[in-house]
């Protein structure tokens, strides 16, 4: 059972890398979001609750424009690479970062 579950995630990191934007379209990761609703995001990035953090981005995913696209990416790499930094320990954020990539897979 560990192994499917170690398969999806290297498919979700997979997934999401193929999504990622290109280094043009990052200016610089420190710089803060404007979008409306990723003080929502962070927030409960930072706080660990990961079934609100899924929520507001995908929220947030269904509300973006496509001139602030690469700044919508930007917050999800943030948001995918704080959570493989905890995903080692955590089954929450596992389920966080393989939610987020089945959200932005369609599936």
């Amino acid at each position: 059972m560990k192994l499917s579950s170690l398969w999806i995630g290297w498919i979700a990191a997979f997934v999401l890398l193929l999504a990622g934007c290109s280094k043009e379209e990052v200016d610089d990761p420190n710089k803060p979001f404007t979008l409306a609703g990723s003080d929502t995001v962070l927030k409960a990035l930072q706080a660990k609750d990961y079934e609100a953090l899924v929520t507001g981005l995908g929220e947030l995913r269904t509300k973006v424009t496509e001139k602030d696209m690469a700044e919508y990416r930007r917050l999800r790499t943030k948001v995918t690479d704080q959570l493989v930094n905890e995903m080692g320990d955590s089954e929450p954020a596992r389920d966080a970062y393989r939610a987020i990539g089945m959200m932005e897979t369609g599936r």
